[in-house]
């Protein structure tokens, strides 16, 4: 008791000496602030479609009246080789409808026709001439290089196509469809080569995934801008819905909302490699942070200071300055202050200097209030002034400023997620457009930056995106 009350005596003696001088703190030791935490990642769903009209006009600009040109070729008849001489034509436009499983093409023709016998028999032949349709269904699948790899198979009917050869009956269709590497092989391996010649999706797919990285505005006042990191673009297999066949995505993003003036300065990577889609998801997850500046937090403390100065011993402390200083596990309090007696109306007898303390942020969800708390004297830093002070108040001089380092962002946080729900619901964007539902804002998370407090809060949702390209 004897001790402490001594200690009290000399730091009043040490204040007493030390008015109307003037001392300033070493600079305290800091490190850079923590490194802001990755946004999640999520998958949103993708689509590009090509509506069935373009690939049928495709194939009647791209392939010829002639479909078949066979010249005394071994056919099989039912009865061995024959010898087959055959010429077939389009008599009208190629035709692409859906089918459950892909795109059924639909061809009519007319052919005529030349079968011989085999064999000794060979000066035997009979002519027809028939009329019908080559119907044929084509899958199509994304290679290694982004483009579509169509395959089509299917079969070909013709009406009065009945041959006969003596004792051989047979038609025309039979030995057209028995023959399918002779005849209609050829043909669906054209009409597969010009669809993948002329459906150049690699550059759609490139140009879908270099605009995913445009940044899409999503609130006013302030501005903000929701930004897409994709990282892995995904393909499932291609479908045909209304008529339009259509690429599903799964592209892997991390996102998060820039609060800034201008749009967010970004560097698109080049296309990944192909990966599989598995199931698709338009469940969504990006992050926002809300930027509470130090020198916004500063200027709301120093206010709070100088309206009601903290008292210690008779001698209340006046600030002349405040700063935040950010560092890597606390924030620096740097202030210029000075003890003024109550009795020394004209400050003729202030001691005054600089000093620092320390302060760990924190979140308080419930208020949604960001605070500082633990404030501490900094030892390392301490001068004579800031010792005597650090003696004589204990810890009251941190307490007291604990309870001016409250900031309310609640109606902050409150007004930005009211703009990125509505945002998100209206479709934005020209070349990309992102628009679905936020389901639910997470509880936010404190960080800071060299700039401010940061408070990170996600937002779920379901999302699709669609390229206008």
């Amino acid at each position: 008791m004897r001790q402490h009350l001594l200690q009290r005596l000399l730091s009043v003696g040490a204040l007493v000496c030390l008015a109307g001088c003037g001392f300033r703190a070493s600079e305290p030791t800091h490190t850079p602030p923590p490194p802001a935490p990755p946004p999640p990642l999520s998958t949103i769903a993708a689509t590009l479609t090509v509506p069935l009209s373009d690939i049928a006009r495709l194939l009647n600009d791209e392939t010829t009246q002639r479909i078949a040109d066979v010249r005394d070729q071994r056919v099989k008849c039912g009865i061995g080789r024959c010898r087959l001489t055959l010429h077939a034509e389009r008599t009208g436009a190629i035709s692409a409808t859906g089918a459950r499983n892909g795109v059924t093409l639909t061809i009519p023709f007319a052919a005529d026709a030349v079968l011989a016998l085999p064999g000794l028999f060979s000066f035997v032949h009979a002519k027809a001439n028939a009329s019908g349709e080559a119907i044929a269904t084509t899958n199509a699948s994304i290679g290694r290089d982004w483009q579509i790899a169509p395959k089509t198979e299917g079969v070909v009917e013709l009406a009065s196509s009945h041959l006969r050869i003596g004792p051989l009956v047979t038609n025309l269709a039979d030995i057209w469809n028995a023959n399918d590497e002779l005849l209609s092989r050829p043909l669906f391996r054209l009409l597969d080569k010009k669809i993948a010649a002329g459906l150049h999706e690699r550059a759609r797919i490139q140009t879908f995934w270099t605009r995913a990285f445009t940044p899409i505005k999503v609130g006013k006042r302030p501005l903000a801008w929701l930004v897409l990191q994709p990282e892995r673009l995904r393909v499932g297999q291609p479908s045909v819905i209304d008529d339009r066949l259509t690429l599903s995505f799964g592209l892997d993003v991390r996102a998060r909302v820039l609060v800034q003036d201008v749009p967010p300065a970004v560097q698109p990577t080049q296309l990944p490699a192909l990966a599989k889609l598995g199931e698709a998801s338009n469940g969504f997850q990006f992050v926002v942070p809300l930027l509470f500046p130090f020198a916004r937090a500063a200027h709301l403390a120093m206010e709070s200071l100088v309206k009601k100065p903290p008292h210690i011993a008779g001698a209340a402390v006046r600030f002349e300055k405040f700063d935040i200083i950010p560092s890597g596990q606390d924030v620096i309090l740097a202030a210029q202050f000075c003890l003024d007696r109550d009795w020394d109306v004209f400050h003729w007898f202030s001691a005054c200097g600089s000093g620092y303390l320390r302060g760990s942020p924190v979140f308080d969800a419930a208020s949604r209030t960001i605070r500082v708390v633990n404030v501490h004297y900094d030892v390392a830093t301490e001068n004579l002034m800031l010792g005597a002070m650090r003696l004589l108040a204990g810890p009251a001089l941190g307490r007291d400023l604990e309870t001016r380092l409250k900031f309310d962002v609640a109606k902050d946080l409150n007004k930005l997620e009211g703009q990125i729900t509505k945002a998100i619901a209206k479709p934005e964007g020209r070349d990309v457009t992102i628009a679905g539902t936020v389901r639910s804002f997470g509880p936010p998370s404190l960080s800071w930056t060299k700039d401010g407090f940061l408070a990170i809060f996600s937002a779920r949702g379901s999302v699709q995106a669609v390229a206008h390209i």
